[in-house]
């Protein structure tokens, strides 16, 4: 039997090889509810299956936000067959199709850590003073309202402290095994990382810290010392599946290609910085950025944000007070526009319902909550109960069609239900998909 084999040409992961089972398998960014994912974030959680038809190998878009093309054209509804060499495109990632038996292009290989000796600390242009501690600062007294640019010595002092220590204990770790066999590849080192983001002006003082460490704990912290404090804290301990993404995902960026990055200063005396350490192994890399902009690393650092959202469901945790303000009032216009024109077509009700949700999550972490808020809760419980009465509504026409053997009338309104509400990862979408594919291979295929 044909197994129908995935190699990523472009996007995250590059190289890699997916091997899809002879059952067929999801692709998506999720780790948990897609077969085969990649962390690529303009991937649906669950974006096309790949599977076997009659020993033909065939892919299939599941209603994804940003389609699936095949060798560059963009895929319907409907399954399409697949042949040896074909190119996949979804999201920024395109994979060429290869059959057990042939050929596959040749992987690039993982790029391997940086061989910089753990012993000895970064160079002094990498300023690893990044405060990468887990702990965070200590609450600042009443009178830190003044201008907080004094704060940055002393963050300086805690940072290099932090730094030092944690670096003195890995040197603890011996660099290779004591019977002289070569070190493995990045890929297969235990890893881990530390990353900060800080902005600090004469009024703000913005911290954002991202750990993981090779147990698989994942921990994100904020704090926003500005006009308004807010603090914010979430961790989880990732599975396999997540870590794999999250390893591929470093790899893929190849960091040991990026420069050292030596500071600018600003005018205003304003300080932007990132700081990133990564460690596989014995090996360890890092790089700092003073209002200085890298555009790899600076897509590395997006990475790591975007993948510790996903994860973690902290939507608004990479934003200040004031940002997290204006999505939300930007999110409460979107769904009021799309609610004053929800009968002009058939899923704006339901993108309405989507932006009042978003709005509410770029107010997650900030205590006590805008005015703007209740305007947001109040739409949302509005907008969901029209969604659903009118996806009652359809489950009853498409109950009383079946019932009266009108089987194109009640296709007709399963699809009405998928395009009501077009996202795959709801369960009423689920549901609807289900139902469409019984019945239209019941008897359309059976020409009834």
């Amino acid at each position: 039997m044909k197994q129908i084999v995935l190699t990523v040409l472009i996007g995250p992961g590059m190289g890699r090889r997916l091997e899809v089972p002879p059952a067929g398998a999801t692709l998506g960014r999720s780790s948990r509810m897609a077969d085969l994912c990649l962390p690529d974030g303009l991937l649906s959680r669950i974006h096309c299956r790949f599977f076997l038809e009659g020993g033909r190998p065939m892919v299939q878009d599941l209603g994804s936000s940003n389609g699936t093309a095949l060798n560059g054209r963009p895929l319907g509804a409907d399954p399409a067959a697949l042949g040896p060499g074909d190119v996949v495109t979804v999201g920024e990632t395109a994979l060429r199709v290869t059959l057990e038996g042939e050929a596959a292009p040749a992987p690039q290989p993982p790029l391997e850590a940086p061989a910089e000796a753990p012993a000895a600390p970064p160079p002094a242009d990498a300023h690893v003073d990044l405060g990468l501690s887990a702990a965070r600062p200590e609450a600042a007294p009443p009178s830190r309202r003044g201008p907080l640019l004094g704060l940055l010595a002393g963050l300086a002092a805690i940072a290099l402290l932090a730094v030092g220590a944690w670096l003195f204990l890995r040197q603890g770790r011996p660099a290779a095994p004591v019977d002289g066999r070569a070190l493995p590849a990045a890929g297969e080192q235990p890893f881990e990382f530390r990353y900060e983001r800080l902005a600090i002006d004469e009024r703000t003082l913005f911290r954002y810290t991202l750990t993981f460490d090779d147990s698989g704990r994942l921990a994100l912290a904020i704090d926003d010392l500005g006009a308004e404090d807010r603090s914010f804290s979430k961790e989880k301990t990732l599975g396999p599946q997540a870590r794999a993404a999250l390893r591929r995902e470093i790899v893929a960026s190849r960091y040991a290609a990026i420069p050292l990055l030596y500071p600018e200063r600003s005018e205003s005396g304003a300080l932007e910085r990132r700081a990133l350490t990564l460690v596989f192994g014995p090996e360890i890399w890092s790089r700092t950025a003073e209002n200085v902009a890298n555009q790899a690393f600076d897509r590395l650092c997006d990475r790591l944000e975007a993948f510790a959202r996903t994860e973690l469901g902290a939507w608004g945790t990479q934003y200040s007070v004031a940002e997290l303000r204006e999505r939300g009032e930007e999110q409460l216009r979107v769904a009021r526009r799309y609610w004053e024109q929800r009968d002009l077509a058939d899923d704006y009700l339901f993108k309405c319902v989507e932006a009042y949700r978003a709005g509410l999550s770029y107010l997650e972490t900030l205590n006590p909550k805008p005015a703007f808020a209740a305007d947001l809760e109040a739409g949302l419980r509005e907008a969901e109960g029209l969604l659903d009465e009118r996806h009652r509504a359809a489950l009853f026409a498409v109950d009383q069609a079946l019932n009266t053997q009108r089987y194109d009338e009640a296709i007709g309104a399963l699809r009405g239900i998928l395009r009501l509400i077009p996202d795959r990862d709801d369960p009423r979408n689920a549901e609807a998909t289900e139902r469409l594919l019984s019945l239209e291979n019941r008897y359309k295929k059976g020409g009834r």
